[in-house]
Protein backbone atom coordinates (compact mmCIF):
# COMPACT_ATOMS: atom_id res chain seq x y z
CA UNK A 1 0.00 0.00 0.00
CA UNK A 2 2.97 2.32 -0.26
CA UNK A 3 1.49 4.29 -3.17
CA UNK A 4 -1.75 5.13 -1.46
CA UNK A 5 -0.64 5.34 2.18
CA UNK A 6 2.13 7.76 1.21
CA UNK A 7 -0.60 10.31 0.55
CA UNK A 8 -1.87 10.25 4.11
CA UNK A 9 -0.49 10.92 7.58
CA UNK A 10 -1.39 7.61 9.16
CA UNK A 11 -1.53 4.15 7.69
CA UNK A 12 -4.95 2.76 6.76
CA UNK A 13 -6.51 1.09 9.76
CA UNK A 14 -4.89 3.38 12.32
CA UNK A 15 -7.20 3.88 15.30
CA UNK A 16 -7.58 7.64 15.83
CA UNK A 17 -10.14 7.84 18.63
CA UNK A 18 -12.42 5.63 20.65
CA UNK A 19 -15.09 6.13 23.28
CA UNK A 20 -17.79 4.02 24.86
CA UNK A 21 -21.04 3.86 22.95
CA UNK A 22 -24.17 4.87 24.87
CA UNK A 23 -25.58 1.76 26.53
CA UNK A 24 -28.82 1.93 24.53
CA UNK A 25 -26.83 1.23 21.33
CA UNK A 26 -25.20 -1.94 22.63
CA UNK A 27 -26.30 -5.29 21.21
CA UNK A 28 -26.98 -8.20 23.53
CA UNK A 29 -23.95 -10.15 24.79
CA UNK A 30 -21.61 -7.15 24.55
CA UNK A 31 -19.24 -6.67 27.47
CA UNK A 32 -18.22 -3.28 26.08
CA UNK A 33 -19.03 -1.32 22.92
CA UNK A 34 -17.03 1.48 21.35
CA UNK A 35 -17.56 4.27 18.87
CA UNK A 36 -14.34 4.55 16.87
CA UNK A 37 -12.72 6.78 14.29
CA UNK A 38 -9.95 5.37 12.16
CA UNK A 39 -7.94 6.15 9.07
CA UNK A 40 -8.78 4.76 5.67
CA UNK A 41 -8.58 5.86 2.06
CA UNK A 42 -11.27 7.69 0.15
CA UNK A 43 -12.35 6.70 -3.33
CA UNK A 44 -10.34 9.68 -4.59
CA UNK A 45 -7.16 8.37 -2.92
CA UNK A 46 -7.06 11.00 -0.18
CA UNK A 47 -6.70 9.98 3.44
CA UNK A 48 -10.06 9.99 5.15
CA UNK A 49 -11.39 9.55 8.66
CA UNK A 50 -14.06 6.84 8.92
CA UNK A 51 -16.46 6.18 11.78
CA UNK A 52 -17.54 2.84 13.10
CA UNK A 53 -18.28 0.69 16.12
CA UNK A 54 -16.54 -2.20 17.84
CA UNK A 55 -18.39 -4.68 20.03
CA UNK A 56 -16.53 -6.99 22.42
CA UNK A 57 -18.14 -10.14 23.86
CA UNK A 58 -18.39 -11.03 27.53
CA UNK A 59 -16.18 -13.72 29.03
CA UNK A 60 -12.55 -14.70 28.70
CA UNK A 61 -10.96 -14.60 25.23
CA UNK A 62 -9.74 -17.86 23.71
CA UNK A 63 -6.06 -18.64 23.44
CA UNK A 64 -4.73 -16.42 20.67
CA UNK A 65 -7.45 -13.80 21.12
CA UNK A 66 -11.00 -13.25 19.88
CA UNK A 67 -11.62 -13.87 16.18
CA UNK A 68 -13.11 -10.84 14.45
CA UNK A 69 -16.13 -10.20 12.23
CA UNK A 70 -15.77 -7.22 9.91
CA UNK A 71 -19.43 -6.26 9.67
CA UNK A 72 -20.81 -4.29 6.71
CA UNK A 73 -24.25 -2.89 7.51
CA UNK A 74 -27.28 -2.65 5.28
CA UNK A 75 -28.70 0.59 3.94
CA UNK A 76 -29.44 3.04 6.73
CA UNK A 77 -29.56 6.22 4.65
CA UNK A 78 -27.14 8.53 2.87
CA UNK A 79 -26.88 11.30 5.48
CA UNK A 80 -24.49 11.68 8.43
CA UNK A 81 -27.38 11.52 10.90
CA UNK A 82 -28.12 7.93 9.87
CA UNK A 83 -24.66 6.46 10.62
CA UNK A 84 -24.88 3.39 12.88
CA UNK A 85 -22.15 4.65 15.22
CA UNK A 86 -24.37 7.67 15.92
CA UNK A 87 -27.85 6.19 16.08
CA UNK A 88 -27.14 2.49 16.44
CA UNK A 89 -27.69 -0.45 14.16
CA UNK A 90 -31.22 -1.37 13.18
CA UNK A 91 -33.08 -3.71 15.54
CA UNK A 92 -32.57 -6.70 13.26
CA UNK A 93 -28.89 -5.94 12.73
CA UNK A 94 -28.38 -5.56 16.47
CA UNK A 95 -29.85 -9.02 16.96
CA UNK A 96 -27.55 -10.37 14.26
CA UNK A 97 -24.45 -8.80 15.80
CA UNK A 98 -25.52 -10.05 19.23
CA UNK A 99 -25.46 -13.62 17.90
CA UNK A 100 -21.84 -13.21 16.82
CA UNK A 101 -20.91 -11.84 20.24
CA UNK A 102 -22.64 -14.73 22.00
CA UNK A 103 -20.63 -17.11 19.79
CA UNK A 104 -17.35 -15.50 20.89
CA UNK A 105 -16.49 -13.08 18.08
CA UNK A 106 -15.52 -9.42 18.30
CA UNK A 107 -17.45 -7.37 15.74
CA UNK A 108 -15.88 -4.34 14.01
CA UNK A 109 -18.60 -2.46 12.10
CA UNK A 110 -17.72 0.36 9.71
CA UNK A 111 -20.05 3.28 9.01
CA UNK A 112 -18.52 3.57 5.46
CA UNK A 113 -16.86 6.71 4.23
CA UNK A 114 -19.01 9.81 4.18
CA UNK A 115 -21.43 8.71 6.93
CA UNK A 116 -20.84 10.77 10.10
CA UNK A 117 -17.48 11.88 8.75
CA UNK A 118 -16.51 14.47 6.11
CA UNK A 119 -17.06 13.75 2.44
CA UNK A 120 -19.81 12.13 0.38
CA UNK A 121 -21.00 8.56 0.87
CA UNK A 122 -20.42 6.51 -2.32
CA UNK A 123 -23.53 4.35 -2.16
CA UNK A 124 -23.25 0.86 -3.68
CA UNK A 125 -19.68 1.52 -4.80
CA UNK A 126 -17.84 -1.59 -3.66
CA UNK A 127 -14.45 -0.34 -4.88
CA UNK A 128 -14.84 2.71 -2.64
CA UNK A 129 -15.89 1.02 0.60
CA UNK A 130 -14.27 -2.41 0.72
CA UNK A 131 -11.22 -0.87 2.42
CA UNK A 132 -13.46 0.82 5.01
CA UNK A 133 -14.68 -2.64 6.04
CA UNK A 134 -11.18 -4.10 6.27
CA UNK A 135 -9.63 -1.07 7.96
CA UNK A 136 -12.27 -1.22 10.71
CA UNK A 137 -10.90 -4.68 11.57
CA UNK A 138 -7.39 -3.27 11.63
CA UNK A 139 -8.54 -0.43 13.87
CA UNK A 140 -10.15 -2.87 16.32
CA UNK A 141 -6.69 -4.31 16.89
CA UNK A 142 -5.70 -0.91 18.27
CA UNK A 143 -8.04 -1.33 21.23
CA UNK A 144 -6.89 -2.89 24.49
CA UNK A 145 -8.42 -6.29 23.83
CA UNK A 146 -6.70 -9.52 22.77
CA UNK A 147 -7.72 -10.16 19.15
CA UNK A 148 -6.75 -12.97 16.83
CA UNK A 149 -5.53 -12.04 13.33
CA UNK A 150 -8.19 -14.46 12.02
CA UNK A 151 -11.26 -12.69 10.68
CA UNK A 152 -14.20 -12.97 8.32
CA UNK A 153 -16.33 -10.37 6.58
CA UNK A 154 -20.10 -10.40 7.02
CA UNK A 155 -22.44 -8.11 5.11
CA UNK A 156 -26.17 -7.62 4.70
CA UNK A 157 -27.89 -5.98 1.72
CA UNK A 158 -25.75 -2.93 0.83
CA UNK A 159 -23.18 -4.44 3.17
CA UNK A 160 -23.40 -7.76 1.35
CA UNK A 161 -22.34 -5.90 -1.79
CA UNK A 162 -19.40 -4.33 0.10
CA UNK A 163 -18.51 -7.72 1.56
CA UNK A 164 -18.24 -9.25 -1.91
CA UNK A 165 -15.71 -6.60 -2.94
CA UNK A 166 -13.82 -7.17 0.31
CA UNK A 167 -13.78 -10.88 -0.53
CA UNK A 168 -11.95 -10.13 -3.78
CA UNK A 169 -9.36 -7.84 -2.19
CA UNK A 170 -8.90 -8.79 1.48
CA UNK A 171 -5.94 -11.15 1.39
CA UNK A 172 -3.81 -8.71 -0.58
CA UNK A 173 -5.05 -5.49 1.04
CA UNK A 174 -4.36 -6.60 4.63
CA UNK A 175 -1.75 -9.39 4.47
CA UNK A 176 -0.95 -9.00 8.17
CA UNK A 177 -4.43 -10.31 8.97
CA UNK A 178 -5.63 -13.87 8.43
CA UNK A 179 -8.71 -13.60 6.23
CA UNK A 180 -10.83 -16.76 6.37
CA UNK A 181 -13.98 -16.12 4.34
CA UNK A 182 -17.09 -14.11 3.49
CA UNK A 183 -20.76 -14.19 4.46
CA UNK A 184 -23.06 -12.19 2.16
CA UNK A 185 -26.75 -11.98 3.06
CA UNK A 186 -29.18 -10.74 0.38
CA UNK A 187 -26.52 -8.79 -1.53
CA UNK A 188 -27.52 -6.52 -4.48
CA UNK A 189 -24.90 -8.10 -6.72
CA UNK A 190 -26.33 -6.90 -10.03
CA UNK A 191 -27.98 -3.47 -9.86
CA UNK A 192 -28.95 -3.47 -13.54
CA UNK A 193 -30.87 -6.71 -13.23
CA UNK A 194 -32.54 -5.57 -10.01
CA UNK A 195 -33.72 -2.33 -11.60
CA UNK A 196 -35.01 -4.16 -14.68
CA UNK A 197 -37.08 -6.49 -12.52
CA UNK A 198 -38.32 -3.84 -10.10
CA UNK A 199 -39.40 -1.30 -12.72
CA UNK A 200 -41.08 -3.55 -15.28
CA UNK A 201 -44.55 -3.11 -13.74
CA UNK A 202 -45.76 0.49 -13.78
CA UNK A 203 -48.44 -0.21 -11.20
CA UNK A 204 -46.01 -2.16 -9.05
CA UNK A 205 -44.90 -0.79 -5.69
CA UNK A 206 -41.74 1.26 -5.44
CA UNK A 207 -39.09 -0.60 -3.43
CA UNK A 208 -36.83 1.04 -0.84
CA UNK A 209 -33.82 0.18 -3.01
CA UNK A 210 -34.72 2.49 -5.89
CA UNK A 211 -34.71 6.00 -4.35
CA UNK A 212 -31.54 5.35 -2.34
CA UNK A 213 -29.80 3.92 -5.40
CA UNK A 214 -30.77 6.80 -7.67
CA UNK A 215 -29.78 9.39 -5.07
CA UNK A 216 -26.56 7.61 -4.15
CA UNK A 217 -25.31 7.22 -7.71
CA UNK A 218 -24.82 10.96 -7.93
CA UNK A 219 -21.91 10.73 -5.49
CA UNK A 220 -19.77 8.59 -7.76
CA UNK A 221 -21.09 10.15 -10.97
CA UNK A 222 -21.88 13.83 -10.35
CA UNK A 223 -22.31 14.26 -14.12
CA UNK A 224 -25.22 11.82 -14.02
CA UNK A 225 -28.63 12.90 -12.69
CA UNK A 226 -31.45 10.44 -13.16
CA UNK A 227 -33.97 13.07 -12.02
CA UNK A 228 -34.19 14.24 -15.62
CA UNK A 229 -36.12 11.03 -16.41
CA UNK A 230 -38.45 11.17 -13.41
CA UNK A 231 -41.80 12.79 -12.70
CA UNK A 232 -41.93 15.80 -10.36
CA UNK A 233 -42.92 13.40 -7.56
CA UNK A 234 -39.97 11.19 -8.48
CA UNK A 235 -37.51 14.06 -8.39
CA UNK A 236 -38.82 15.07 -4.99
CA UNK A 237 -38.50 11.47 -3.81
CA UNK A 238 -34.86 11.18 -4.91
CA UNK A 239 -33.96 14.52 -3.32
CA UNK A 240 -35.60 13.36 -0.07
CA UNK A 241 -33.59 10.12 -0.16
CA UNK A 242 -30.36 12.11 -0.01
CA UNK A 243 -31.00 13.03 3.62
CA UNK A 244 -33.76 10.70 4.86
CA UNK A 245 -33.36 7.85 7.32
CA UNK A 246 -34.43 4.33 6.40
CA UNK A 247 -37.60 4.67 8.48
CA UNK A 248 -38.51 8.00 6.88
CA UNK A 249 -37.95 6.53 3.43
CA UNK A 250 -40.23 3.56 4.11
CA UNK A 251 -43.01 6.01 5.00
CA UNK A 252 -42.34 8.10 1.89
CA UNK A 253 -42.67 5.15 -0.51
CA UNK A 254 -45.64 3.53 1.22
CA UNK A 255 -48.13 4.34 -1.55
CA UNK A 256 -45.71 5.07 -4.41
CA UNK A 257 -45.61 3.14 -7.68
CA UNK A 258 -43.19 3.14 -10.59
CA UNK A 259 -45.66 5.11 -12.70
CA UNK A 260 -46.05 7.66 -9.92
CA UNK A 261 -42.38 8.56 -9.79
CA UNK A 262 -41.42 7.79 -13.39
CA UNK A 263 -39.27 4.69 -12.98
CA UNK A 264 -41.40 2.35 -15.11
CA UNK A 265 -39.05 0.51 -17.52
CA UNK A 266 -36.34 2.92 -16.43
CA UNK A 267 -33.63 1.29 -18.53
CA UNK A 268 -35.58 0.98 -21.78
CA UNK A 269 -33.98 3.26 -24.37
CA UNK A 270 -31.59 4.74 -21.78
CA UNK A 271 -28.20 3.03 -22.19
CA UNK A 272 -26.49 5.74 -20.14
CA UNK A 273 -28.39 4.64 -17.03
CA UNK A 274 -27.57 1.01 -17.67
CA UNK A 275 -23.90 1.92 -18.04
CA UNK A 276 -23.88 3.70 -14.67
CA UNK A 277 -25.65 0.79 -12.97
CA UNK A 278 -23.31 -1.74 -14.56
CA UNK A 279 -20.43 -0.14 -12.67
CA UNK A 280 -22.10 -1.32 -9.43
CA UNK A 281 -22.03 -4.96 -10.48
CA UNK A 282 -19.93 -7.37 -8.41
CA UNK A 283 -17.25 -8.85 -10.72
CA UNK A 284 -17.42 -12.60 -11.19
CA UNK A 285 -14.01 -13.94 -10.27
CA UNK A 286 -12.63 -16.90 -8.42
CA UNK A 287 -12.46 -16.10 -4.70
CA UNK A 288 -9.43 -17.26 -2.75
CA UNK A 289 -11.46 -17.87 0.40
CA UNK A 290 -14.83 -19.61 0.92
CA UNK A 291 -18.15 -17.79 0.60
CA UNK A 292 -21.45 -18.29 2.42
CA UNK A 293 -24.20 -16.72 0.30
CA UNK A 294 -27.84 -16.52 1.39
CA UNK A 295 -31.04 -15.22 -0.21
CA UNK A 296 -34.71 -14.98 0.76
CA UNK A 297 -37.54 -16.40 -1.31
CA UNK A 298 -39.86 -13.64 -0.06
CA UNK A 299 -37.29 -10.83 -0.31
CA UNK A 300 -39.14 -7.73 -1.50
CA UNK A 301 -35.93 -5.75 -2.11
CA UNK A 302 -33.42 -8.14 -3.73
CA UNK A 303 -35.20 -10.53 -6.14
CA UNK A 304 -34.27 -14.14 -5.54
CA UNK A 305 -33.47 -14.74 -9.21
CA UNK A 306 -30.70 -12.11 -9.04
CA UNK A 307 -28.88 -13.96 -6.27
CA UNK A 308 -29.69 -17.36 -7.83
CA UNK A 309 -28.01 -16.36 -11.06
CA UNK A 310 -25.00 -14.88 -9.29
CA UNK A 311 -24.56 -18.02 -7.17
CA UNK A 312 -24.61 -20.24 -10.25
CA UNK A 313 -22.16 -18.03 -12.13
CA UNK A 314 -19.83 -17.75 -9.15
CA UNK A 315 -19.89 -21.51 -8.65
CA UNK A 316 -18.67 -21.88 -12.23
CA UNK A 317 -15.58 -19.80 -11.39
CA UNK A 318 -14.32 -22.56 -9.12
CA UNK A 319 -14.97 -20.50 -5.98
CA UNK A 320 -15.83 -22.45 -2.87
CA UNK A 321 -19.42 -21.37 -2.25
CA UNK A 322 -22.15 -22.50 0.10
CA UNK A 323 -25.47 -21.13 -1.15
CA UNK A 324 -28.68 -21.33 0.83
CA UNK A 325 -32.18 -20.00 0.15
CA UNK A 326 -34.76 -19.38 2.88
CA UNK A 327 -38.07 -19.63 1.01
CA UNK A 328 -40.18 -17.60 3.43
CA UNK A 329 -37.63 -14.97 4.45
CA UNK A 330 -38.24 -11.29 3.72
CA UNK A 331 -35.33 -8.91 3.21
CA UNK A 332 -34.93 -7.88 6.85
CA UNK A 333 -35.57 -11.42 8.06
CA UNK A 334 -32.36 -12.54 6.35
CA UNK A 335 -30.49 -11.09 9.32
CA UNK A 336 -31.99 -13.52 11.81
CA UNK A 337 -32.94 -16.53 9.67
CA UNK A 338 -30.54 -19.48 9.67
CA UNK A 339 -28.16 -17.99 12.23
CA UNK A 340 -27.14 -21.38 13.59
CA UNK A 341 -26.11 -22.48 10.11
CA UNK A 342 -24.14 -19.26 9.59
CA UNK A 343 -22.30 -19.56 12.90
CA UNK A 344 -21.48 -23.23 12.28
CA UNK A 345 -20.08 -22.40 8.84
CA UNK A 346 -17.95 -19.59 10.30
CA UNK A 347 -16.63 -21.86 13.03
CA UNK A 348 -15.62 -24.42 10.43
CA UNK A 349 -13.67 -21.97 8.25
CA UNK A 350 -11.96 -20.67 11.37
CA UNK A 351 -10.58 -24.14 12.03
CA UNK A 352 -8.94 -24.71 8.65
CA UNK A 353 -6.13 -23.21 6.63
CA UNK A 354 -6.40 -21.58 3.17
CA UNK A 355 -5.90 -23.77 0.12
CA UNK A 356 -3.69 -22.69 -2.75
CA UNK A 357 -3.04 -24.13 -6.18
CA UNK A 358 -1.10 -23.65 -9.40
CA UNK A 359 -2.66 -22.99 -12.78
CA UNK A 360 -1.29 -23.22 -16.30
CA UNK A 361 -1.92 -22.19 -19.92
CA UNK A 362 -5.39 -20.92 -20.82
CA UNK A 363 -6.33 -21.22 -17.13
CA UNK A 364 -3.96 -18.36 -16.30
CA UNK A 365 -6.16 -16.03 -18.34
CA UNK A 366 -9.39 -17.66 -17.18
CA UNK A 367 -9.27 -16.15 -13.70
CA UNK A 368 -12.92 -17.04 -13.10
CA UNK A 369 -12.07 -20.72 -13.79
CA UNK A 370 -15.29 -21.36 -15.70
CA UNK A 371 -13.62 -22.58 -18.89
CA UNK A 372 -14.24 -19.33 -20.77
CA UNK A 373 -12.72 -15.88 -21.11
CA UNK A 374 -15.24 -13.10 -20.39
CA UNK A 375 -15.10 -9.41 -19.62
CA UNK A 376 -15.20 -10.27 -15.93
CA UNK A 377 -11.81 -11.96 -16.20
CA UNK A 378 -10.29 -8.73 -17.52
CA UNK A 379 -12.18 -6.55 -15.01
CA UNK A 380 -10.75 -8.70 -12.21
CA UNK A 381 -7.23 -8.31 -13.62
CA UNK A 382 -7.70 -4.53 -13.61
CA UNK A 383 -9.12 -4.34 -10.08
CA UNK A 384 -6.31 -6.42 -8.65
CA UNK A 385 -3.50 -4.65 -10.50
CA UNK A 386 -4.78 -1.23 -9.44
CA UNK A 387 -4.97 -2.46 -5.87
CA UNK A 388 -1.48 -3.99 -6.08
CA UNK A 389 -0.11 -0.66 -7.33
CA UNK A 390 -1.71 1.19 -4.43
CA UNK A 391 -3.74 3.41 -6.77
CA UNK A 392 -7.12 4.77 -5.64
CA UNK A 393 -9.77 2.97 -7.72
CA UNK A 394 -11.55 6.22 -8.61
CA UNK A 395 -8.48 7.93 -10.08
CA UNK A 396 -7.88 8.67 -13.75
CA UNK A 397 -4.93 6.25 -13.73
CA UNK A 398 -7.11 3.43 -12.39
CA UNK A 399 -9.80 4.13 -14.98
CA UNK A 400 -7.16 4.02 -17.72
CA UNK A 401 -6.04 0.59 -16.53
CA UNK A 402 -9.64 -0.69 -16.52
CA UNK A 403 -10.17 0.76 -20.01
CA UNK A 404 -6.93 -0.86 -21.19
CA UNK A 405 -7.90 -4.33 -19.99
CA UNK A 406 -11.39 -3.92 -21.46
CA UNK A 407 -9.95 -2.87 -24.81
CA UNK A 408 -7.78 -5.97 -24.78
CA UNK A 409 -10.80 -8.12 -23.95
CA UNK A 410 -12.80 -6.48 -26.74
CA UNK A 411 -10.07 -7.32 -29.22
CA UNK A 412 -9.84 -10.95 -28.12
CA UNK A 413 -13.61 -11.40 -28.01
CA UNK A 414 -14.32 -9.84 -31.42
CA UNK A 415 -11.68 -11.98 -33.10
CA UNK A 416 -12.07 -15.28 -31.22
CA UNK A 417 -15.76 -15.57 -30.25
CA UNK A 418 -16.85 -17.52 -33.33
CA UNK A 419 -20.14 -18.82 -31.89
CA UNK A 420 -21.37 -15.38 -30.78
CA UNK A 421 -22.04 -16.26 -27.12
CA UNK A 422 -20.07 -13.25 -25.78
CA UNK A 423 -17.31 -15.41 -24.33
CA UNK A 424 -14.24 -17.23 -25.59
CA UNK A 425 -13.77 -20.93 -24.91
CA UNK A 426 -10.36 -22.58 -24.68
CA UNK A 427 -10.98 -24.14 -28.10
CA UNK A 428 -11.92 -20.79 -29.67
CA UNK A 429 -8.85 -19.23 -28.05
CA UNK A 430 -6.58 -21.95 -29.44
CA UNK A 431 -8.08 -21.56 -32.95
CA UNK A 432 -7.56 -17.83 -32.81
CA UNK A 433 -3.93 -18.21 -31.77
CA UNK A 434 -3.29 -20.73 -34.55
CA UNK A 435 -4.78 -18.31 -37.08
CA UNK A 436 -2.10 -15.74 -36.25
CA UNK A 437 -3.64 -13.49 -33.60
CA UNK A 438 -2.78 -9.81 -33.91
CA UNK A 439 -2.97 -7.76 -30.74
CA UNK A 440 -0.23 -5.14 -30.58
CA UNK A 441 -2.39 -2.10 -31.38
CA UNK A 442 -4.98 -3.18 -28.84
CA UNK A 443 -2.36 -3.85 -26.14
CA UNK A 444 -0.73 -0.42 -26.40
CA UNK A 445 -3.33 1.48 -24.29
CA UNK A 446 -2.98 -1.10 -21.51
CA UNK A 447 0.82 -0.98 -21.62
CA UNK A 448 0.72 2.81 -21.47
CA UNK A 449 -1.75 2.78 -18.56
CA UNK A 450 0.37 0.27 -16.61
CA UNK A 451 3.45 2.45 -16.99
CA UNK A 452 1.50 5.53 -15.94
CA UNK A 453 0.50 3.79 -12.68
CA UNK A 454 4.03 4.20 -11.30
CA UNK A 455 5.86 6.45 -13.78
CA UNK A 456 7.41 9.59 -12.27
CA UNK A 457 7.41 11.47 -15.54
CA UNK A 458 9.70 10.08 -18.24
CA UNK A 459 7.17 7.77 -19.90
CA UNK A 460 9.10 4.55 -19.24
CA UNK A 461 9.57 2.14 -16.35
CA UNK A 462 12.73 2.60 -14.33
CA UNK A 463 13.91 -0.30 -12.12
CA UNK A 464 12.62 1.34 -8.94
CA UNK A 465 9.21 1.99 -10.55
CA UNK A 466 8.80 -1.60 -11.69
CA UNK A 467 9.98 -2.70 -8.22
CA UNK A 468 7.10 -0.78 -6.67
CA UNK A 469 4.57 -2.38 -9.00
CA UNK A 470 5.92 -5.94 -8.74
CA UNK A 471 6.37 -5.86 -4.97
CA UNK A 472 2.66 -5.08 -4.83
CA UNK A 473 2.10 -8.16 -7.03
CA UNK A 474 3.78 -10.40 -4.42
CA UNK A 475 7.19 -10.55 -6.08
CA UNK A 476 10.31 -10.54 -3.95
CA UNK A 477 12.81 -7.77 -4.69
CA UNK A 478 15.16 -10.28 -6.36
CA UNK A 479 12.28 -11.58 -8.51
CA UNK A 480 11.33 -8.02 -9.45
CA UNK A 481 14.86 -7.21 -10.60
CA UNK A 482 15.05 -10.42 -12.63
CA UNK A 483 11.69 -9.55 -14.23
CA UNK A 484 13.00 -6.09 -15.13
CA UNK A 485 15.96 -7.64 -16.92
CA UNK A 486 13.63 -9.91 -18.93
CA UNK A 487 11.39 -6.98 -19.92
CA UNK A 488 14.29 -4.69 -20.88
CA UNK A 489 14.85 -6.24 -24.30
CA UNK A 490 17.41 -3.70 -25.55
CA UNK A 491 19.31 -3.61 -22.24
CA UNK A 492 19.23 0.18 -21.92
CA UNK A 493 18.17 0.14 -18.26
CA UNK A 494 14.51 1.06 -18.77
CA UNK A 495 11.32 -0.61 -20.00
CA UNK A 496 9.46 1.21 -22.76
CA UNK A 497 5.82 0.87 -23.75
CA UNK A 498 6.90 -1.13 -26.82
CA UNK A 499 8.81 -3.58 -24.65
CA UNK A 500 5.82 -3.96 -22.33
CA UNK A 501 3.54 -4.48 -25.35
CA UNK A 502 5.85 -7.29 -26.51
CA UNK A 503 5.70 -8.95 -23.08
CA UNK A 504 1.90 -8.73 -22.89
CA UNK A 505 1.54 -10.02 -26.45
CA UNK A 506 3.84 -12.99 -25.83
CA UNK A 507 1.88 -13.98 -22.74
CA UNK A 508 -1.57 -13.53 -24.27
CA UNK A 509 -0.83 -15.71 -27.27
CA UNK A 510 0.93 -18.41 -25.21
CA UNK A 511 0.01 -18.08 -21.52
CA UNK A 512 2.70 -19.59 -19.29
CA UNK A 513 4.45 -18.69 -16.07
CA UNK A 514 7.83 -18.34 -17.78
CA UNK A 515 6.66 -15.35 -19.86
CA UNK A 516 7.69 -11.94 -18.48
CA UNK A 517 4.18 -10.47 -18.93
CA UNK A 518 2.38 -13.03 -16.78
CA UNK A 519 2.29 -10.84 -13.66
CA UNK A 520 -0.27 -8.62 -15.40
CA UNK A 521 -2.70 -11.52 -15.47
CA UNK A 522 -3.00 -12.87 -12.00
CA UNK A 523 0.00 -12.78 -9.67
CA UNK A 524 -1.62 -10.40 -7.21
Amino acid sequence: MAGRSAQIEQAPGTLLHHERLPAELWPDSAAVSYRIHYRSIGYDGAGRTIGGSVFVPAGDPPSGGWPVVGYAHGTCGLADATAPSRVGLSKQERLHVGAWLAAGWVVAATDYEGLATPGPHPYLNGEAVFDDVIDAVRAAHGLAHPLSPAWIVVGFSQGGHAAMFAAIAATKYAPELDFRGTIALAPPVHATMIVQLQTSDGAGPLTIFMPFLLAGLRTGRPDFDVRAFLTPAGREMVDFAAHASLGQMFKAIAAATNDHIGTTDLLVGRPQIESVLDACRVPLTRLDRPLFLAAGGADEVIPLEVVDRFAADLHDTGSEIFYTVHPDASHAAMLTTGLDEILTWAGNVLERSPISGTRHGFDLLDITCDGFLTRDDYDAFALRLVQAAGEPPGSAKARAVRDGYRALWQSVYLAADTDGDDRVSSAEFADWIRSGAELDADITPLARAVIDLVDTGDGVLQPCELDRLLLGCNFSRDEARAEFDRLDLDGNGEVSADELVAAIHDFCVDPSLDKPGYWLFGRF
